[in-house]
């Protein structure tokens, strides 16, 4: 219990992400769904609250667009939206490995006793910037043992942020198993509703945008 973060986060939370996202017959990076450590990834100052820290996240959960086997040219029409967008980025980050893919899920991790407020806030806000995002064009938080899930919506103007339920705790081993099967939901969230949704929201922009430039030439 009294490790630090960065040790619950390189022999727990990773690899139990790992554990629950990544299938065992394919390659590390060869899918649409993965996983990755990104606590040095910042917000982009134009999707960032005014007056708001610049508050970072430990993990993502992003779509390597890539690997869709349903659209072989999306990756390209990533590419030709993010080229009109802050910092190159496809996401409300500049992070250089992230520039293409577009993170579904960001999770913010705490030591055991650590204020889950302070990640909630720290969820809050990038989950804020990319709502912000795609507005131009559900998430999760571990604390310690416990897994929360936050989400967020926007009602007009305002982003509501929903909290919090607990996806499972690594106390015991059926609470390993409940984390491991609610992330495997996520997933398969991410590939059937939200990736589906942001594949026709990026071909649109890439479209709008092709028009608004003209014919090249």
């Amino acid at each position: 219990m009294g490790r630090s973060e960065a040790a619950w986060n390189h022999e727990v939370h990773f690899p139990l992400l790992c554990l629950a996202l990544r299938n065992r017959s394919k390659g590390a990076f060869q899918r649409l769904v993965n996983v990755k450590s990104c606590s040095s990834a910042s917000i982009i100052p134009d999707y960032r609250i005014r007056f708001a820290p610049d508050k970072k996240i430990d993990f993502c959960v992003y779509l390597d667009p890539h690997h869709d086997p349903n659209d072989t040219n999306i990756a390209s029409t990533v590419d030709a939206v993010r080229a009109h967008l802050p910092g190159l980025s496809i996401n409300p980050t500049d992070d250089l490995s992230l520039l293409n893919n577009p993170i579904a899920i960001p999770i913010e991790t705490k030591r055991p006793g650590e204020g889950l407020d302070t990640a909630n806030l720290q969820v809050a806000t990038f989950l804020t910037a990319h709502l912000t995002l795609l507005q131009r064009l559900l998430d999760a938080g571990a604390s310690g043992n416990t897994w929360d899930f936050i989400a967020a919506s926007r009602q007009d103007s305002r982003i509501v942020i929903w909290s919090e339920t607990s996806l499972g705790s690594t106390g015991d081993i059926f609470g390993i198993y409940q984390i491991v099967a609610s992330l495997q939901l996520l997933r398969q969230w991410i590939g059937t509703t939200y990736w589906p949704w942001l594949r026709r929201v990026t071909q649109r922009a890439a479209t709008a945008a092709q028009l608004r430039d003209g014919p090249a030439g």
